[in-house]
């Protein structure tokens, strides 16, 4: 697989919560699964309207099962605005710590 470099900007508070998220390890394998993640959305997306457009739109029913199929997956809902619940990482003592 070939790899490109890029320039991008980023809101500075949203790279500082990337960068406490992703610790010292590097940031690219992080951001290349975001963008992956949202072109499979889209794609998604995409792939629903053009059903929709054929078939109509899908009914309550459909969406409810869809909602319950999707939960027992563990799919996140990516439409809210609320944050998803935290998982609390295990403390590296300070000896343990990698310097930057």
């Amino acid at each position: 697989m070939s790899v490109v470099k890029r320039s991008v900007s980023v809101d500075a508070e949203l790279w500082d919560e990337l960068v406490r998220e992703a610790g010292a390890g590097p940031v690219s394998p992080l951001v290349n699964d975001a963008l992956a993640h949202y072109l499979r959305r889209q794609r998604g997306l995409a792939a629903v309207a053009a059903y929709e457009a054929e078939h109509g739109p899908f009914t309550e029913e459909e969406l409810t099962e869809a909602d319950r199929i999707l939960d027992e997956a563990g799919v996140v809902d990516l439409t809210t605005t609320a944050k998803p619940k935290r998982v609390k990482r295990p403390t590296v003592p300070p000896s343990r710590r990698r310097r930057a």
